[in-house]
């Protein structure tokens, strides 16, 4: 059975307008829903699709700035959806496909300067996969940023931040034999060696830019997602002013 639902009740729209208001110029003002579920072939999907809106500091609606993001978020997770519907196609019927995957999304940074909306997925199918998406609204010009963007130009952010994460790895690992991270392993290519360019980041409550790395990325399977946040004195000649505390 497959719903699609849409938030149009206007006493939970009041309500999203009074709980979720995410800073001056940006706010989540409406949901969809996807959910589907396949009892016979035991597979069932729920996917939250947010529709946010970025109004500027005169008051008036960012339409461009919307619209990009909304893109952006919306397309990332109907290729969740999509993958959903094939691989239901791809199960005949009499078998069971055991696959189970849930996608919502939550607000990880909401200051005077930035906001982060997070997305995180879990895929179940015999063991279970996780992975998130972050996206980063400079409230100051309302448009989507990228990690490069907090810094200056002609640094060496990517080196300071990887050693600073890989610091805390081992530091990790001595302290609790039960973490282990891909780091000084016997097969080197397996070795975590510097962050992305699409890094997923956010900024912590105490101020500190924080990466979240997917399951499988940097660690084994039990250890999930894993976050690092980078103490700020490490970046604080090289970050432009404004983003971190």
């Amino acid at each position: 059975m497959l719903v699609i639902s849409v938030n149009v009740s206007p006493t939970v729209a009041n309500a999203m307008e009074q709980v979720p208001v995410l800073g001056a110029i940006v706010k989540i003002v409406n949901f969809t829903t996807y959910s589907d579920k396949q009892e016979k072939k035991q597979m069932e999907a729920t996917v939250r699709v947010p529709e946010v809106k970025v109004i500027g500091t005169d008051g008036k609606p960012l339409t461009r700035e919307s619209k990009e993001l909304n893109a952006a978020v919306s397309g990332y997770l109907d290729k969740i959806i999509q993958r959903y519907k094939k691989d239901v196609a791809a199960v005949s019927d009499g078998e069971e496909g055991h696959e189970e995957i849930t996608s919502d999304y939550r607000i990880v940074t909401n200051n005077e300067r930035l906001f982060s909306l997070r997305v995180d997925t879990v895929i179940a199918m015999g063991g279970s996969d996780s992975f998130t998406k972050i996206y980063n609204i400079d409230k100051k010009t309302g448009k989507m940023i990228t990690l490069k963007d907090l810094f200056h130009e002609g640094n060496d952010y990517k080196k300071r931040i990887s050693d600073s994460i890989k610091e805390q790895m081992r530091a990790q690992m001595k302290k609790d034999s039960s973490k282990t991270y891909f780091l000084d392993d016997d097969q080197p290519e397996w070795d975590f060696k510097q962050i992305k360019d699409d890094a997923n980041f956010y900024i912590s409550d105490n101020g500190e830019l924080t990466f979240v790395f997917d399951k499988y990325e940097v660690a084994p399977g039990y250890m999930g997602l894993v976050e690092f946040s980078v103490p700020t004195e490490k970046l604080s000649d090289i970050v432009k002013d404004g983003y971190l505390q």
